[in-house]
Formats: C-alpha cells, structure tokens, sequence
C-alpha cells in the first residue's frame, strides 16, 4: 500500500496526498478530509521516520528532504502495478533513513514543485521522460538518481537503477530453447521504451546464438533488432495483429516472449481467437510477476523485475551520490531478474516428449537464476 494507491482510489494526483500526508498548505479542507477518510480505510499509515541521528547529519543533508518527482507520467503511475510498487520500496527506504519524502509531478507546463524550486531538497529520485531543457538545467542542480528504464534515447542525467532488460530478454532464450523450442517469436509491442528494445535485441540475439529461428513482430519498423525506429506517426497495429504475424510464419512458432505481463492478456485473448491454446499448443513467457496473471489459465512462466529491490536500491545509491556529488562518473545499476515458473509448465516443443514437472507456484525456477 503506497500514497499512489491512496491517490488512485479517489481521483486525485499522489503529489496532492504526498501534500495532506506531510501537512503543507495549499490543499482544500475537503480534499484533506477524503484522504485521511481513504488512508482510514485502507489501512494506509505513512512511514514513520526511523528512530536515531537525523539524516542532517550526514555529509550531503542540509534540508532531509528527498523529492519524488514523475516526469510527464501523469496517468500512468497507478496503472503501471511495477512502478506503484517501485514507488512504495522508494517510500519506506527514504523513512527508514530518516528522511522526509516530497511527491510531485511535471507536466508540460515545466513548473517545478515549491519545496525543489526554492532548493529545499537535498536529492532527487526520478521517474518518467526526460524534461525539457530548462527544467533539467533546474534539476540537475541536485543529486540525481533516475528509476526504471528510460524512455527516450536522450535527455537524461544523473545515475540510474533499473531492472536487468538484457538479462530477462537472454534468460527468456535460454529457458525456451531449454524446453526444447526452435522456433520463437519475440511480440515486441512498446517499441519506444528502451527497456523492452534492450528485452528485444537481447532474446533475439541469445535464441539465434543458441540455433533456434526467431520471428519478429514490432508495432514499428526496425532496423538492427530494434536499434532505429521509425517517425512515431506511424500506424501502430494492435497486439490481434502483431500475434497472427508471428502465427503466420512456416513452419509455426511453438512459444511466444511477451515483454510485459499486462500484454500477456491479450496475447492470450489473440491466440485463442486464432483456435490456439496457451499452455498446450503454444507457450507463453511474460515479464513483470503481475498479480494480473492469477486471472489467466494456465498462468505462463514469467519474469520478476524486483521492483522492491529496485526501490531500495534507488535510495541507497542517491545516498552514495549525495555525498559522492563531484563524482565525474555516471552509475547505471541493473537488478538481475528472477524466473518464476508456475506449478504447469508452459508446452514445450512438439519435437521433445510430453512430461510433466511441478514446482511450487509463484516461486523462482530453481538452477535457473
């Protein structure tokens, strides 16, 4: 449970709660009165700070204020389960250390929150797309640590956390052509987010090594598994579209990688329409551990990000960068995935024998970390 939770259930922006919660001004007596109603019952209580020295004094501090900002993400933080849950990690590591967390958003206005615009923060935690230039010469007054995968190619500063894209694209691959499929097919829808590009080349690169054939089907042209995109006024086909491309191809694909667990919805919708069935004529791989899988049947092998992880170790390397801030270098830390493979196996390929294997559900594949 998180302040975007808190947010989404009664339609207002996290940085309005993020307000209410540390008792600043400028928020109606109603709208103060719906969030304590909310956080009353959900159960939320803000993190308490922890017991001890104050964070001022540290090398670094001067204020113990850490700014939260999403970047032009105005709609889609309480619909992304993965960055909620990046957001609650960010949350209670911050109060852990003892520091107080602002939340804000910037919009295409470029206003800065009051408490960042007046340098009353000693670091910031970033999410989103990067900002126009003016805001950024703004922000990167101050430590800066970005979480998640970018989002354009250009535009961004500071240190970064992130899952390891790479690893779950190459992971994917090996797993596959461990259950002993030859023939793949990568849905590469989202091909504007550098995550899922990284995802791409890396599955596409690793199945290919490893002597199985890939098919490829993008919701753009690419060049180069995906390295140059074309304008972004293009006609984007749909997930029905890109899924019979891949079924299309002879001789047939036996699995599919989908980059994200919410497509894995449709690609399951897509395959049946088509008269396939997931699990049993065609396997299906995911990527994010989203609790919107329980609903599909059979539940696919999947990818955890560890967005928990990332959060804290976003707040650990902010800290490191708060008192390393003349540092000339820039860190990227990646956050290796775990394999999670339900209680079913996924088919494998009709070139292996049929046979059955359990393990227990929701837990990571074991030898295969």
């Amino acid at each position: 449970m998180s302040i975007v939770e808190i947010a989404k259930s009664i339609g207002i922006s996290h940085s309005t709660v993020s307000r209410v919660i540390n008792k600043r001004p400028g928020v109606a007596p109603e709208t103060v009165e719906a969030v304590y109603r909310a956080m009353d019952e959900m159960g939320y209580r803000p993190a308490a700070r922890r017991r001890g020295r104050r964070p001022n004094g540290r090398q670094g501090v001067a204020t113990g204020n850490i700014a939260v900002l999403m970047v032009g993400t105005d709609g889609t933080l309480a619909k992304a389960p993965i960055t909620a849950t990046v957001f609650h990690a960010l949350e209670h590591a911050l109060a852990d250390q003892g520091f107080n967390v602002l939340v804000g958003q910037l919009g295409n206005d470029g206003r800065l929150p009051p408490d960042v615009s007046r340098g009353r923060v000693d670091g910031l935690l970033l999410h989103g797309y990067p900002p126009t230039a003016e805001v950024r010469e703004r922000l990167r007054r101050h430590p800066s640590v970005w979480v998640l995968s970018q989002r354009a190619p250009e535009g961004y500063w500071g240190d970064r956390v992130t899952p390891d894209n790479g690893a779950i694209g190459r992971r994917a691959a090996e797993y596959l052509i461990g259950e002993g499929h030859e023939r793949v097919g990568y849905l590469h829808a989202g091909t504007t987010h550098l995550g899922y590009r990284d995802r791409a080349e890396s599955f596409c690169v690793t199945a290919t090594s490893l002597g199985a054939h890939v098919e490829l089907a993008s919701d753009r042209e690419f060049h180069e598994l995906g390295l140059a995109a074309e304008p972004q006024d293009v006609e984007v086909p749909s997930v029905e579209e890109l899924v019979e491309r891949l079924l299309a191809a002879r001789p047939r694909i036996t699995a599919i990688f989908v980059p994200r667990d919410q497509l894995a919805v449709k690609v399951y919708l897509a395959l049946r329409r088509n008269g396939l069935e997931p699990g049993r004529d065609i396997a299906v791989v995911s990527c994010d551990n989203d609790r919107i899988l329980d609903a599909l049947d059979p539940r696919p092998v999947t990818f955890d990000v560890r967005a928990d992880l990332i959060g804290r170790r976003a707040v650990d390397q902010l800290i490191w960068r708060m008192n390393n801030a003349h540092e000339p270098t820039r860190v990227t830390v990646t956050v290796e995935p775990e394999l999670m493979v339900p209680e079913r196996d996924v088919v494998r390929s009709p070139v292996l024998e049929h046979g059955t294997r359990t393990r227990e559900r929701g837990r990571p594949s074991e030898g295969r970390r």
